[in-house]
Formats: C-alpha cells, structure tokens, sequence
C-alpha cells in the first residue's frame, strides 16, 4: 500500500492540489492522510475525488468544536497508523502504533522511537517557512518491509528509512 501524507497546508490550496496529484500521479497513493492545519483544505480534497483521512489543526475551528476527532488510527497496509496535527494530541496508546503521524513544526522528520516511526511530513504553507522548504511524505509497505521517505516539492527525497515490519510495534 502507497499512502501520501501532508500536513500545514494553511490555506495554500494550490500548492496542496500541486502534490495531491503528484501523490496520485507520480506515487501511485492509494490514499492521503491530512495531518492539520488547514481542515478546511483537507476536506477539498476530499470534495476534489482524493481518499482522504484527515485530522485538524491547533488553529481549525473544528479542533476545538468536538464534533472532529482530534486524533485518527487505522490499519492501513497491515500496519497501524496513528495520527494528529501535535503530538500533546495523542494518547499512550496512539504513541505505541507502527507509524505516529504528526505535524504542526513545518519541520520534516522520520525518527525511529522503540518499535515505532514517527513522521512529520513538514509543510506545504509556502515556498519557504520557518527555515523549512515545503515538503510530503510517502509511507509505502509490503509484505516484508515498510519505507518512508520525505519528498522536497520537487521530488527529491530528502530523507528515507526502511525497516522490517517485524521490527514494528
């Protein structure tokens, strides 16, 4: 399974469309998970044809309303996926999935914590913030392994790790 995943869009919906389609197009992502910041954003997506799953930010009206879920786990490909925009978000139980998906920093990173990955896919806010280039992420499994790698908007991979399933929670 090929899943895209995006975070801090902040209302730059062109930019967000931009590597939607490069998600679909150019990595064959079966799906797009959203992790905050824009809500709103997400949700065009979803409106647009995308399979999208989706979480709000610290600044999205429905982070506050009670009506979205703060935090979304799924097994996806086999393996569980937890994720919310901040990490203050998830529970010890969400921490302890395969793959922890946050966001918020606009700083990209893979980290490998005990019998877990934890992903930041950066931002798509603009063409430079907070120091940071834009940038997704692309979690791909299979039967024996499962890669995550950082894209740069232009599709380079400005980093990568893959690890064998077994040695994921």
């Amino acid at each position: 399974m090929i899943i895209g995943v995006i975070s801090d869009t902040h209302g730059n919906r062109r930019m967000m469309h931009e590597v939607a389609d490069y998600l679909k197009v150019r990595h064959r992502a079966e799906l797009i998970i959203h992790v905050g910041d824009d809500y709103a954003d997400a949700a065009e997506l979803a409106m647009a044809g995308h399979d999208v799953r989706m979480v709000p930010g610290l600044w999205c009206p429905e982070y506050g309303s009670g009506r979205v879920p703060r935090r979304i786990v799924e097994t996806l490909g086999g393996i569980t996926v937890s994720a919310a925009h901040a990490a203050k978000d998830l529970r010890a139980v969400e921490l302890s999935a395969s793959i922890v998906l946050t966001g918020h920093t606009h700083v990209a990173a893979i980290e490998r914590i005990g019998p877990s990955l934890h992903v930041n896919p950066g931002h798509l806010k603009s063409r430079f913030d907070r120091g940071q280039r834009p940038s997704y992420a692309i979690i791909e499994t299979n039967d024996d392994t499962v890669s995550v790698r950082i894209h740069e908007l232009a599709g380079d991979v400005r980093q990568h790790i893959t690890v064998n399933r077994s040695e994921l929670a």
